[in-house]
């Protein structure tokens, strides 16, 4: 398995785990929707990246 070159695979992992971990409290914290919405955007971003620099 290749190794990731970007820095979004990290954020996205790290913004991951802090909105999964928001998921859990009590009472419901909203702000971990918009949370996982943005690490699924660094998430497609950083692979998206990903592809362009294996086709150059």
């Amino acid at each position: 398995m290749e190794k990731s070159k970007n820095k979004y695979t990290a954020t996205s992992l790290m913004l991951t785990t802090i909105g999964t971990l928001l998921i859990s409290q009590k009472p419901p914290f909203y702000l971990d929707i918009v949370i996982l919405c943005v690490a699924l955007a660094f998430g497609v971003i950083g692979y998206n990246k990903g592809e362009k620099c294996q086709n150059t």
